[in-house]
């Protein structure tokens, strides 16, 4: 399967094997302007992405697309019937778990216990990193400065935004913490998953429980070293150094 926005057909190579030429988008219809699929035709794209998560997970981003329908257990027609490219593919991979983050703010939101939900998101969203941790590879090859992934990126820092400070107004969260200090706790336990997760899976959770009872308001001892990471800075950071590939924690 070829990379970028080129369909593909019967004629290509045997092996289907999908390599990734190029790191950008493919521009699409957004998901909310597609008519419902059938049930029968969302069950073989959630397989296929399933598949997808994992086969990235286990092999990278040069796994072949045979595999990831063996994998699925579809047939080729019909994982190009739903994704034609390999960037549709890697794109599905990426708008899946930004969907299913803000999801899982949203849903925090509503818990009655502002501690309780914030507690909830931070374990749910630790839960999706160490199940698809073939996502950062998927993040780093939509390329740097692309629109849709800054715009679904934006949509879930809002909500995070939202949850912190339900927590701090209701006296759950110390009055210092930011969203962007919840951003830099995820970009850390994706970093401890990645090193840990064949392991000493455990260590994640360990390092979450001791965070989290530092954001309670009876840990506060004294004003913290430093202001929160602006937008911009958190950015750059999440990018790295120039030249070289960027960190991919949501």
């Amino acid at each position: 399967m070829r990379s970028g926005s080129s369909c593909i057909h019967d004629s290509d190579q045997p092996e289907y094997a999908l390599r990734l030429t190029r790191s950008h988008y493919t521009d699409g219809v957004p998901a909310t302007t597609k008519p419902p699929l059938r049930k029968d035709a969302q069950r073989n794209r959630d397989r296929i992405i399933a598949a997808t998560r994992a086969a990235f997970q286990e092999r990278g981003l040069d796994v072949g697309v045979d595999e990831i329908a063996r994998r699925a257990g579809v047939g080729m027609g019909t994982l190009y019937r739903h994704f034609p490219t390999k960037d549709a593919l890697i794109d599905a991979i990426v708008d899946a778990r930004f969907e299913e983050l803000t999801e899982a703010a949203e849903r925090a939101l509503e818990v009655p216990d502002a501690w309780d939900g914030f507690a909830g998101f931070l374990a749910s969203a630790v839960e999706l990193q160490a199940t698809d941790r073939g996502f950062k590879d998927a993040l780093a090859a939509r390329g740097r400065d692309e629109r849709r992934v800054k715009a679904a990126r934006k949509q879930l820092h809002a909500v995070i935004d939202r949850l912190v400070a339900r927590g701090r107004d209701e006296g759950a969260l110390r009055p210092d913490i930011a969203a962007a200090d919840v951003t830099m706790i995820l970009w850390a336990t994706a970093r401890i998953i990645e090193r840990t997760a064949d392991v000493a899976p455990e260590q994640v959770r360990r390092f979450l429980a001791m965070h989290l009872d530092g954001l309670r308001p009876g840990a506060v001892t004294g004003p913290l070293p430093a202001e929160p990471m602006s937008p911009r800075r958190h950015q750059m950071a999440m990018r790295g150094a120039p030249g070289r590939r960027r960190d991919a924690a949501a």
